[in-house]
């Protein structure tokens, strides 16, 4: 006879003392309240989604401008080109709020007065503090108002065209001379940091380092003179 119980009376006894400590709950003394039924429930959630967003679009409306009145008559387009450059001039001075795009070094830049412009090096070199005229201006403006000439479009002009000899052989002109003007100073002429290439060839036993400084050219942009105006001092 074993003196030692086994694992499985073990268990049934401790099983039994677990059922024997564990009191049962208590009844509810409050009786619950009734459970909501689906269709209340989600009229519930529809009124308040439809306050949250009717307060929402009230608020933003109260940030919105107020509209213009019908009242206000658009701008009309100047008639002739010296009625432009008054509209120009009225919005802007030599100096100051008023822009072109210039063709230069075989590339379209924007330029605004006192900007300073590195292009690659400018061929013949000129010493520092020479005054270059540009001669190929597409566009002059100013905030709302604006002259453009033909070259500005020149590739949709282009492409309109239907022989290729058309478009390689057809050129357009810039603004004249005598209705804008602007001048470049030249400042200096430095170069990139050196750069090294490496050329090699597999299996050939051809191995070489080409090194490289890009020279460049900074230009100071004068004042933007329109017709018979003086360049500030």
């Amino acid at each position: 006879m074993s003196i030692r119980p086994t694992l499985s009376k073990s268990l049934a006894r401790l099983s039994i003392r677990s059922l024997q400590t564990t009191a049962p709950l208590p009844p509810p003394t409050t009786p619950l309240p009734p459970a909501p039924s689906a269709s209340s429930s989600a009229s519930a959630f529809s009124s308040a989604s439809s306050s949250a967003s009717t307060s929402s679009s009230a608020a933003a409306l109260a940030r919105l401008p107020p509209l213009l009145p019908a009242t206000t008559a658009i701008p009309s387009l100047p008639s002739s080109t010296s009625s432009a450059i008054d509209l120009i001039s009225s919005q802007s001075t030599p100096s100051s709020s008023r822009y072109i795009l210039a063709r230069l070094h075989a590339r379209t830049y924007l330029l605004h007065p006192r900007d300073i412009l590195t292009i690659p090096l400018l061929k013949p070199v000129q010493s520092p503090g020479t005054t270059l005229s540009l001669t190929k201006i597409l566009e002059v403006g100013s905030r709302d108002y604006a002259i453009r000439s033909p070259a500005s479009d020149a590739k949709t002009l282009k492409n309109s065209l239907e022989s290729w000899k058309e478009r390689r052989m057809t050129t357009f002109d810039g603004i004249p001379g005598d209705l804008v003007r602007c001048e470049l100073t030249v400042l200096e002429h430095t170069k990139s940091p050196m750069e090294r290439i490496l050329k090699k060839k597999r299996r050939k036993g051809y191995k070489k380092t080409i090194e490289h400084k890009q020279a460049w050219t900074r230009l100071r942009v004068g004042d933007i003179i329109l017709g018979e105006e003086a360049a500030s001092p």
